[in-house]
């Protein structure tokens, strides 16, 4: 959890899931304040380039650090 009033100090902002791997965020609006990620969408800042290699460690372009991926079998 990361509490509102630290959300100015980010440089960049981002929501992730199974499906969505890293989206960016560009803009949060809370307590009638808009808090912007400028960079956060940009396709050579930081948050596209971890969407890019978790891309990559799902296809099996890149090798997962070790501990993230356990095998499931039926």
């Amino acid at each position: 959890k990361v509490p509102a009033s630290e959300l100015k100090d980010f440089v960049g902002c981002g929501l992730c899931g199974t499906a969505a791997v890293i989206s960016p965020v560009g803009r949060i609006d809370y307590d009638g304040e808009s808090i912007l990620y400028p960079e956060s969408g940009k396709p050579d800042g930081n948050m596209m380039k971890l969407r890019e290699l978790l891309v990559k460690i799902q296809t099996g372009e890149e090798k997962a650090p070790e501990g993230w991926l356990r095998e499931i079998k039926a």
